[in-house]
């Protein structure tokens, strides 16, 4: 394998992995699809077959960064509120 074709395919696994969806699910379609000669590409682009693919959402992945995301607002918020509370002294 070339190193072009590696990062072609990387980028497709990394393009699936940021849009939530099941990689070998995803990874197998579009391969197949290509391989039989599809030319549409914008219907195979994640966020379109993520839309036509529902049950290969990782609804977990989604849920982890939402729970990251609230846990760094809580860090600021405390940070904040330390450096409020040492600038009163």
């Amino acid at each position: 394998m070339t190193a072009e074709r590696a990062a072609n395919l990387l980028t497709i696994i990394g393009s699936a992995i940021r849009n939530d969806l099941d990689v070998r699910a995803y990874l197998g379609d579009v391969l197949r699809r290509a391989l039989a000669g599809e030319t549409d590409w914008s219907e195979l682009a994640p966020h379109a077959w993520k839309a036509a693919h529902p049950e290969s959402i990782r609804q977990y992945r989604q849920d982890e960064r939402r729970q990251a995301a609230d846990r760094k607002r809580t860090r600021r918020a405390r940070r904040r509120l330390l450096k409020k509370s040492t600038r009163r002294r």
